[in-house]
């Protein structure tokens, strides 16, 4: 419900004009002159609000006037610092910079704007017109809570604890969910998505590779060919690994081949 800040009174200038109780001898005339009447408390109660606003405004003006001073004089305090800064003379340890205290501001911030204090001048005159609650606090001897009997009729503080209580609710309903969430399987409920899971192949380039090193001539070794170590000794008669080896094998041959043909030849 929007309430008015200034209301031009009176309202109605012709309503009231004429006395019940006194007899006028001509009521068009006690209406003319009463409505002319009110019209006159009109312009006076219009010239008053006039220079409430004006006031109004001419102290809104001078505030921010200090304000923007104020900000001024920081500002030039600020580029004077700066421009005598040298970050190529002036050298700052690592100690110090560790050593410091984080930087924190002084400046006050402006709170409980919507106050009675900071309330305008016509809107305080029309508070102030406003009934008074009943007094209710009378009876706060006589409740066993120790609750204020008032704030049952009117509580100025209600909407501000309404979203604190909502603010603290979200707030630990946020705690909450981060301490007791569950990661679900993707599959579905226990291990059922676990099971159907595919595990996707790696994609090498090495078949593809040996491919072309085959076409191009190249030979590879089985993996499961092992290489004796008695046959790559080095000789020390001759000094030469390759003369062992060739003298080795060219033995073990003639052996394997008279194993083979003794029992036909008998």
């Amino acid at each position: 419900m929007p309430l008015p800040k200034r209301c031009v009174e009176p309202v109605h200038v012709s309503r009231g004009t004429v006395p019940e109780r006194l007899s006028v001898p001509s009521e068009l005339e006690a209406v003319t002159n009463g409505t002319l009447a009110n019209t006159v408390r009109q312009l006076s109660s219009l010239s008053k609000h006039a220079e409430d606003m004006f006031g109004e405004l001419t102290r809104e003006a001078t505030n921010l006037a200090e304000r923007t001073n104020v900000l001024q004089a920081r500002i030039d305090r600020l580029a004077i610092k700066v421009t005598q800064l040298d970050s190529g003379v002036e050298e700052v340890s690592l100690q110090d910079i560790q050593m410091r205290k984080a930087f924190r501001s002084a400046r006050t911030f402006q709170q409980q704007l919507f106050s009675r204090n900071t309330m305008p001048s016509a809107m305080l005159a029309t508070y102030a017109r406003c009934d008074r609650p009943p007094p209710l606090e009378r009876l706060n001897e006589f409740r066993d809570d120790g609750r204020d009997a008032r704030k049952f009729y009117t509580d100025p503080d209600y909407f501000f604890e309404l979203w604190r209580r909502e603010m603290l609710q979200d707030t630990e309903r946020i705690q909450h969910d981060r301490g007791k969430k569950v990661r679900q399987p993707r599959g579905g409920s226990g291990g059922e998505g676990r099971a159907t899971r595919r595990v996707r192949a790696l994609n090498t380039t090495r078949e593809r590779h040996k491919e072309i090193a085959i076409n191009r001539g190249e030979v590879f070794i089985q993996a499961h060919h092992h290489y004796n170590a008695e046959i790559y000794r080095p000789d020390p008669v001759y000094g030469s690994q390759y003369h062992y080896h060739t003298v080795k094998a060219a033995a073990t041959a003639d052996t394997r081949l008279q194993r083979f043909k003794g029992p036909y030849l008998c």
